[in-house]
């Protein structure tokens, strides 16, 4: 049975904003930000050049606000206020330029990158085609703007105690040949690079993080993660190869990505499934999220998991499938603006929510009273 609530919300909306004219980062070309207001009132920014697509800008504060979501009953990560205190404390700040990345041509900010060219939306082609000339990096680059700045490198972070288990981890995972595997003659050189620079820990961790949510799972050019330099590909060769790193990542990171809001890019058109299919590569990622929104305009559809839902359709005809699980459809509008035959919800307003088929869905939230 579904049960109707109402909530009160913003409209779904990107949340970038114009950088002020006066900014010192316009220089560079950066006219763009979001942000993530740490618990102590202060900002992480997320800074961003023209040509970088605004959903991608979002999706990066997303990630940023995944990794900084509270974990109950876990060592590091039960509560995570200390970890985005110190993070905006150390003045932590994201810039995404456009293109792809290239040695010496970095913007001059004090900043942790992530370039527009390795930043894949979900849904976009580069997404659902797992292209590796486009790998998603941005799992890897965000985490190393809270390792640094939140659990604490070179920086005073919040964590020292789990930084210290990080650091002995990656150096025992050289030892015995779980990462830094030698695929080619520059992995070693690299490697001695991290060690100059006090680094293992971010690199190790952040090998075993893409691993987990499955963004290497089909890689079929060479054994394992991250091009072959971490032992593991999926999360069930880490179990089965490098425990420890499971347990390190699983002390602060949950099994299903709540508190992310996967923003499907609005070129997509189909079914966006976020259950696991052999047919499906792009699935060994989406299977992990929790949350899901269409974008823009076309009429597609979304399958939940067996996680408990939260999805959310766009301006287009939608049919929203659940899935397992305890699922909630969110529609911008009053509940008394909406036609509603059955399982078809239907709004008549324009240019809103459009007409969704709903299956397998426990509630309904209006996001305006």
């Amino acid at each position: 049975m579904i049960s109707i609530t109402l909530c009160v919300a913003a409209s779904f909306q990107f949340g970038i904003q114009a950088l002020p004219e006066i900014s010192e980062y316009r220089e560079e070309g950066f006219v763009k930000y979001t942000e993530v207001i740490a618990p102590n009132g202060k900002s992480i920014p997320i800074i961003a050049q023209k040509g970088v697509r605004d959903i991608a800008v979002a999706r990066c504060r997303n990630l940023l606000k995944f990794y900084l979501t509270d974990v109950p009953d876990t060592q590091y990560g039960a509560d995570k206020s200390a970890v985005a205190n110190a993070m905006a404390n150390n003045h932590a700040m994201l810039m995404m330029p456009e293109g792809e990345h290239r040695e010496g041509h970095e913007p001059e900010i004090d900043a942790q990158p992530q370039f527009e060219s390795e930043t894949p939306v979900d849904g976009s082609r580069w997404y659902i085609q797992n292209n590796w000339e486009h790998r998603d990096a941005a799992f890897e680059e965000i985490f190393h703007l809270l390792h640094d700045n939140g659990i604490g490198t070179y920086k005073r972070g919040a964590l020292p105690k789990y930084q210290q288990e990080l650091k002995t981890e990656a150096l025992k995972s050289l030892d015995d040949s779980r990462w830094g595997i030698p695929v080619d003659p520059h992995v070693k050189d690299w490697i001695e690079e991290l060690r100059e620079e006090n680094s293992l820990a971010q690199e190790y961790i952040a090998s075993v993080i893409d691993s987990y949510y499955g963004l290497w799972a089909a890689f079929d050019e060479a054994p394992g993660g991250m091009w072959g330099i971490y032992i593991a590909k999926t999360r069930d060769e880490i179990k089965e190869k490098d425990p420890k790193g499971l347990a390190l990542l699983e002390a602060f990171l949950p099994p299903m990505m709540i508190g992310y809001e996967s923003l499907i890019d609005p070129n997509f058109q189909g079914t966006f499934s976020l259950q696991f299919n052999e047919n499906l590569p792009y699935t060994h990622k989406s299977r992990y999220y929790v949350d899901a929104t269409l974008t823009g305009s076309k009429n597609s559809n979304l399958l939940g998991n067996n996680a408990n839902n939260t999805l959310r359709g766009n301006i287009g005809d939608n049919t929203i499938d659940g899935g397992e699980g305890n699922d909630t459809v969110i529609f911008k509008g009053k509940k008394i603006e909406y036609e509603m035959q059955d399982n078809i919800i239907k709004d008549t307003v324009k240019g809103r929510d459009g007409t969704d088929t709903l299956i397998s869905i426990e509630t309904i939230r209006f996001e305006q009273d």
